[in-house]
């Protein structure tokens, strides 16, 4: 496998799980910016969302839940595209660390533990991203190559 594919299959597969997650929040959006801002989770489709018990909770739900959402999907989108790429990948690794603070910081509980130690290879991945970039198949490789945009 040469080191372009591996590149852009890796890109890919880094942020994959971050586009259904936004589209859950927008189909969610009233609920899970109540929870943020305070009130207790509700069922959404039969399960709770989302199922922790934030740190803290936001002032202003509805903003930081936007920019949650535009960070899963708008975010996601420019890494698998490969556009600013080190970039886009740096903010959500912040994202990352600043949503595993808030909503899995509870390390005497076993399901907290476990998302943070799930979401310990997806940062070590975006931090990778964030200091070698995309690779030679991404937009990033051609406006470095034409210097166009």
């Amino acid at each position: 496998m040469s080191t372009n594919l591996a590149m852009l299959l890796g890109r890919f597969l880094v942020v994959v799980q971050l586009l259904p997650n936004g589209w859950r929040k927008i189909q969610s959006f009233e609920s899970t910016a109540a929870m943020m801002g305070g009130a207790p989770p509700q069922m959404i489709n039969g399960r709770m969302f989302p199922e922790q018990t934030p740190l803290f909770y936001y002032p202003f739900p509805e903003l930081f839940l936007s920019g949650s959402i535009f960070f899963d999907i708008a975010l996601s989108l420019l890494i698998i595209v490969g556009f600013r790429t080190r970039t886009a990948a740096g903010i959500l690794a912040a994202y990352v660390c600043l949503a595993m603070l808030t909503y899995h910081s509870d390390i005497r509980n076993a399901q907290d533990v476990m998302a943070v130690m799930r979401n310990l290879p997806f940062l070590g991945a975006l931090l990778i991203l964030a200091v070698t970039g995309a690779g030679g198949w991404s937009l990033d490789a051609r406006r470095r190559n034409s210097n166009t945009f």
